[in-house]
């Protein structure tokens, strides 16, 4: 009798247990119901060719509708430079091919996501803000916009993301020269570009001088507002010595690798070409930077030049955020990666306009962004880099170029006077 009684009650509360679970399950069924307003995803037939016919004959055909100058302001870029981004990107990702689904529907073309992903990045628009012209969804024009930025780097990062070889580095110095700084190189400073879906965890970190999380960009621009170098990735936390340490600007130069540099100036001659910074910027040779408080009236002279000329990279920053809203505003990314690829993407493409739209194409060789020095493999190359490095960082020889440098925009200022 006492093993029935307890099968009996063994059995009711297996039954309430079960009730417990149906009811726990069905509660939580409801409950990720009211949280999830959205309905449920349909497929809309929104007729793929039809897009990429409005494309052509409002842009790529012999007589578009919009002219040169609509073309230029909408993307940001000339006709042809557009064609050759749509060819270099569905030579090398076929995801920008013409294949059809599953279910035979008409498909996009490369044109009708490159445009997509140029309108995203020139208007800074939402994914889902460009499908009533291109017709195209919110998560494929998201998904277009990762492959184009992807396949932009690859394609054409070797060739735009550079160190300037011999002939660059003439042409650099003969720009210096004719502005009174003989041996410079370039600007560098650094930008911060807000992260608005940075994780919670990591807010604290990439949280600096705003409010709000960013990360950074330091960047090398000439007057021409070509961009030589680019690092981007750390953390809004850091300032720009942080970014100066981890940043592979004088990798080539500690390795050996670097174009040799010339140059005379007050009488001394220098082997080390220099960049124009701003006062946080430590006291080496390699950069020179404004006299805080001037006394004398040719380093009040000399102070306004160097800040005058050093607004090459302030002008850079400008004009990249203006020519790509992306950059502009918040950024609502979650993958750092995929920022990553964005911001250089669009720095390629900036050097892409401002070689085509510049004096002359350049033919040069050049070097990936983010090549570290390598360790060296014996004694001599030990030496080398250990001597390179105190070159790097003389203290005495950033006050000995400066001081060259007032002197020369002085003499310069009384022939210029006469």
């Amino acid at each position: 009798m006492e093993e029935e009684e307890e099968d009996d009650f063994t059995a009711m509360v297996d039954d309430d247990d079960e009730l417990v679970l149906e009811l726990v399950s069905i509660e939580e069924a409801e409950g990720s119901r009211r949280r999830n307003n959205r309905p449920p995803k349909e497929i809309r037939p929104r007729d793929h060719g039809s897009g990429d016919t409005r494309i052509r004959l409002d842009y790529f055909c012999e007589k578009p509708v919009y002219n040169d100058f609509q073309f230029r302001r909408r993307f940001r870029m000339r006709r042809h430079v557009v064609e050759r981004l749509v060819e270099a990107v569905t030579a090398v990702d076929p995801y920008f091919m013409y294949k059809y689904d599953a279910l035979h529907q008409t498909p996009l073309t490369g044109l009708q996501k490159v445009v997509a992903s140029l309108r995203i990045l020139a208007y800074g628009l939402p994914s889902d803000a460009v499908d009533e012209y291109v017709r195209i969804g919110e998560s494929t024009a998201r998904q277009a916009l990762q492959h184009f930025c992807a396949a932009v780097v690859k394609v054409f990062g070797d060739y735009y993301v550079r160190a300037p070889n011999t002939n660059d580095v003439a042409r650099l110095l003969q720009i210096g020269e004719d502005r009174g700084f003989p041996g410079m190189l370039g600007s560098i400073d650094c930008m911060h570009w807000e992260w608005k879906n940075c994780p919670i965890g990591w807010r604290g970190m990439f949280t600096g001088r705003s409010k709000h999380p960013t990360m950074i960009l330091e960047a090398v621009a000439s007057k021409d507002l070509h961009i030589w170098h680019a690092y981007f990735g750390m953390p809004g936390s850091c300032n720009d010595i942080n970014m100066l340490h981890r940043s592979p600007v004088f990798s080539s130069y500690v390795q050996g690798q670097a174009t040799p540099v010339s140059f005379a100036v007050n009488g001394n001659t220098y082997n080390m070409g220099y960049y124009l910074a701003d006062g946080i910027y430590p006291e080496w040779p390699t950069f020179v930077k404004t006299v805080r408080h001037p006394m004398e009236t040719k380093t009040k002279h000399f102070a306004k030049c160097q800040e005058g000329a050093r607004k090459d990279i302030e002008r850079v920053f400008d004009v990249l955020q203006t020519r790509w809203g992306v950059l502009r505003g918040p950024t609502y990314g979650w993958d750092r990666a995929n920022l990553s690829a964005i911001m250089q993407a669009c720095i390629i493409m900036h050097n892409m306009i401002v070689e085509d739209e510049g004096p002359g194409a350049r033919n040069t060789s050049f070097d990936r962004v983010g090549q570290l020095a390598v360790p060296y493999r014996n004694t001599q190359e030990r030496n080398e880099f250990i001597q390179a490095h105190h070159r790097l960082r003389n203290w005495t020889a950033h006050h000995q170029v400066q001081y060259d440098l007032i002197e020369h925009q002085w003499v310069r200022l009384g022939v210029n006077a006469e």
